[in-house]
């Protein structure tokens, strides 16, 4: 028979498992499809040795398009 107490109480107090955003090189993002009409800013924008998300990308590229790079 299942505790379904001990199961509620594993679940409350932390047994999640955090899915997180795959990462992907500058590589990677410059050579796949959704960049390709901005190729030249990505490659620009991103560094050699980091990974990441589409949505840090993504966001790089509105600051950038905006003037809000440092």
């Amino acid at each position: 028979m299942i505790d379904l107490a001990a199961a509620k109480k594993r679940e409350s107090t932390g047994a999640k498992v955090q899915q997180t955003e795959p990462q992907f090189s500058k590589e990677q993002i410059v050579a796949s499809d959704k960049y390709r009409s901005q190729r030249d800013l990505v490659d620009a924008l991103l560094e050699e040795d980091k990974k990441y998300t589409i949505a840090t990308v993504d966001k790089m590229i509105e600051e950038y398009r905006k003037g809000k790079v440092k």
